[in-house]
């Protein structure tokens, strides 16, 4: 899958997650700072593990700040 691809589907995730559909998302900036709870952040990486069949632990979800590395954790995830 091409990073463009996963980043596009994520970023959807992302909006769903902190239900603002409409909301501009700056990929490098926190996830938090732009309006995600602690109990969308669970939502968001729920989404990402049903859909590519994948389990994040708990360290690698706290190392994620942004949308741009959930993105590449994803990439580095899909291809081991």
């Amino acid at each position: 899958m091409e990073r463009q691809e996963l980043f596009a589907k994520m970023e959807e995730f992302l909006k769903k997650a902190m239900a603002n559909r409409d909301a501009v998302i700056d990929a490098d900036k926190a996830m938090k700072d732009q309006g995600l709870s602690s109990s969308g952040r669970l939502e968001f990486f729920t989404m990402c593990e049903d859909e590519w069949d994948l389990m994040f632990d708990e360290d690698d979800q706290d190392e994620v700040e942004n949308l741009n590395q959930a993105v590449d954790l994803v990439l580095k995830m899909l291809d081991e």
